[in-house]
């Protein structure tokens, strides 16, 4: 763009007295002021064209000016539009016999009338928008000079016939509420690590100075991110996913995935392991826990987690794999991959919450290993569905009870043949069920310290502050790694932990203590420590007060600190090229974050960096456009077959969460089980004479189908019962 001699030199010397007047006479706290007015200005052409000129520009000035390209024109029509008070949109555009442009016209948003077809709608169900067009005949054009190659201006009109808006009112105008691309990186990288949008608007606001600065409103972040999700997924949502552990497979060359397919060629069932939790499984792989957890994906597919637990008592995670049912056929084909992936090194024992499609595939695919049935789904199952009195904590006492087989045999019929429910049906099934629970059959079976699900239930709530139901596939793999590397993170803490401090010594026996503080972990030996404690007496008094060591053949060596002998690997990048752009981003983001520490702390250093980065920002954006365009021209004549389609919405036996329901369950009375009424309605409450205002009639026992049942402490209900008996 040119401007006349007159005009350049008059904008050259306001803009150096206006830096002269900033070096010497302004004060910091006007420097934040004055920036957020600088931020919104623009350079045109390297002329030094700046809002505050374009505001006395004249129609004349106008004329005289010449553009290198239309998008030169354009910007320079709406930044005159941002300084004056209106919006702009395109309108007219003209092309030659050969298809290029050579004109094109822009008017005020205002332009116009709304068309009656749109007005006079009876059909229209909701209340239509607000009328903005008015007619309004601001307009500008450019045309192509065949000559020289310059855009020039063809037609200008800078009379509105409305009102304008002020410089705050600026950000609702539409043409001047674009996200730039470097907001749209900072926007990405927020995303990626699960900022909510409402906060990342937040988090601009603040760090541009207030709403009227940050040049955008909430709802174009929220276009932003949902085009940016769109073009994550355009070759389809299960491609991208698969896509996205391949390149993870590039990057480590131990990571295990596979899948398959329905008849409908789409993605059925998904299972992946990285290098670390095949490494962690060679290591703490005797004892495997699984379960189901639902609603962490837009597909409702059920997530299993295997976890076991390693060398500092942590839930540590072997693989994951999400299912297309909750069918045998199905958990077999997870058991098999994952016995594929970890080198069909089978497990000690499996714990899991009694799923009869899980056990029947253990059944078949682990028919050596020892499967345990989870304490805590059995103690809550015969609580509900087992309505004798004092059936739960008698069934508790012979789940754990130390005895040997016939002794518990024993037990268990005299208890059954006392409370005379010999032929109860549910009673039966528990009882067939034995050699899964009871602790007489059980024992010498390692466990890991795991009677219940308990990890996986933890691991499952762990994971829902990650993964929502919204989540696309694409998205879920990497928020899965997300929550993965926190875990491992605490592992790392706590190994650091353990090698890097030494515990106080408690007890007589200091010679033997210490040895095993230096043998285990800082977790395990707590637990040994509590264990001499316990039998301290014997270990002065007996055969052994000189014992100094624990003898190697006694020291199991996956809980102690040398359990993962290997060097864990982290996948080193040969070339820049190869490094991730959010990696590179951040990177620059830190060094960017130094810079604007020293560089704010007075008004000298802050202009010297202001002017250092708008060059290096110049020359950065050359590099970008000649690199875009390499790219285009790479990626001309690629196209991609989807291969994979994207699963279906399948039906779990889950929550099925907040679902439009046209069938309304009636409530049940948890006391008569009759439809219509509840507990507190019941007709078959009794309510004594004495008794206080809000007495509802429960008598204070424990209702079998009441939501706390989960997490009921069986004895201190035996001692409720006993008290309301003796007050009643």
């Amino acid at each position: 763009m040119t401007l006349s001699n007159s005009v350049y030199l008059q904008m050259m010397q306001s803009v150096k007295e206006k830096t002269i007047k900033r070096e010497f006479e302004v004060k910091e706290e006007d420097v934040v002021n004055d920036d957020a007015f600088i931020g919104a200005t623009y350079d045109m052409g390297g002329n030094g064209l700046k809002e505050k000129v374009l505001k006395g520009i004249s129609d004349e000035e106008v004329y005289k000016l010449q553009f290198d390209c239309i998008d030169e024109a354009e910007t320079f029509y709406n930044m005159l539009a941002r300084v004056v008070g209106f919006s702009i949109r395109k309108d007219d555009l003209k092309r030659d016999k050969n298809g290029d442009i050579i004109s094109q016209k822009w008017v005020c948003s205002r332009e116009g009338q709304r068309a009656t077809m749109f007005i006079e709608n009876d059909k229209r169900q909701c209340e239509p928008r607000s009328l903005t067009r008015v007619g309004c005949e601001a307009a500008f054009r450019v045309g192509l000079n065949r000559k020289d190659g310059k855009w020039i201006v063809k037609e200008f009109i800078g009379d509105h016939n409305h009102n304008l808006v002020d410089a705050i009112n600026t950000q609702f105008l539409r043409s001047h509420r674009t996200i730039s691309n470097p907001d749209k990186a900072q926007v990405d990288v927020l995303r990626k690590v699960g900022v909510k949008t409402t906060q990342i608007m937040d988090y601009m606001v603040k760090q541009s100075g207030g709403h009227e600065h940050v040049g955008f409103t909430q709802k174009n972040i929220y276009n932003h991110v949902n085009a940016m999700r769109r073009s994550e997924i355009k070759d389809g949502d299960a491609e991208a996913a698969l896509a996205y552990l391949c390149g993870k497979a590039e990057m480590d060359a131990s990571f295990f995935y596979k899948f398959n397919i329905d008849e409908e060629s789409r993605l059925a069932n998904l299972f992946w392991a990285d290098s670390t939790a095949r490494m962690d499984y060679a290591c703490f792989g005797d004892v495997l826990a699984f379960d189901t957890t639902y609603r962490t994906n837009a597909y409702k597919k059920p997530l299993v987690v295997l976890v076991g637990v390693n060398h500092h008592h942590q839930t540590v995670v072997f693989g994951c794999a999400l299912l297309i049912d909750e069918s045998v056929g199905t958990y077999e084909w997870v058991l098999e991959t994952f016995l594929d992936a970890m080198m069909n090194k089978k497990p000690i024992s499996v714990v899991t919450d009694g799923d009869k499609a899980m056990r029947k595939a253990i059944k078949k695919v682990l028919p050596d290993t020892c499967h345990r049935l989870c304490s805590w789904h059995l103690q809550r199952n015969a609580f509900t569905n087992v309505h004798i009195k004092d059936f739960s904590s008698i069934f508790a006492r012979c789940m754990f009870m130390r005895g040997n087989e016939e002794e518990f045999e024993k037990v268990w019929h005299e208890m059954v043949a006392n409370l005379g429910h010999n032929e109860n049906r549910c009673v039966t099934e528990i009882y067939g069920k034995r050699k899964r629970w009871a602790e007489a059959y059980l024992r010498g079976n390692f466990f890991g310290g795991m009677r219940t699900t308990q990890r996986c239930e933890s691991m499952n709530a762990y994971l829902n502050r990650f993964l929502k139901i919204r989540l696309r596939l694409y998205e879920f793999v990497q928020q899965f790694d997300r929550a993965i590397m926190r875990i491992r993170q605490n592992e790392a803490k706590a190994e650091f932990e353990s090698n890097n401090s030494s515990p106080v010594l408690s007890t007589k026996l200091v010679i033997l203590e210490n040895h095993v503080a230096t043998v285990y972990t800082k977790e395990y030996f707590l637990k040994f420590r509590e264990e001499m404690k316990n039998v301290e007496l014997f270990f002065v008094v007996g055969l052994v007060e000189h014992l100094e060591e624990i003898p190697q053949s006694c020291i199991m060596k996956r809980w102690t600190k040398l359990a993962k002998v290997y060097t864990r690997s982290v996948p080193v990048n040969e070339s820049d090229n190869n490094m991730d752009r959010f990696v590179r981003y951040g990177s620059l983001s830190s060094m960017c974050n130094k810079l604007s520490y020293f560089a704010s702390d007075t008004s000298s250093s802050f202009i010297e960096a202001k002017n250092e980065i708008h060059n290096l920002t110049a020359r950065m954006e050359e590099l970008y456009n000649y690199n875009l365009k390499g790219k285009k021209i790479a990626s001309d004549g690629a196209t991609g077959t989807n291969q994979v389609r994207d699963p279906n919405i399948v039906k779990t036996k889950g929550n099925p969460g907040k679902v439009a329901m046209n069938v309304q369950k009636g409530r049940r009375c948890s006391r008569c089980k009759r439809v219509g009424h509840t507990i507190r309605k019941c007709p078959e409450a009794t309510i004594p004479q004495n008794a206080e205002p809000g007495y509802m009639g429960m008598l204070g026992e424990q209702l079998p189908n009441d939501p706390s049942d989960m997490y009921i402490d069986w004895g201190e209900l035996n001692n409720v019962r006993s008290g309301m008996k003796k007050h009643f």
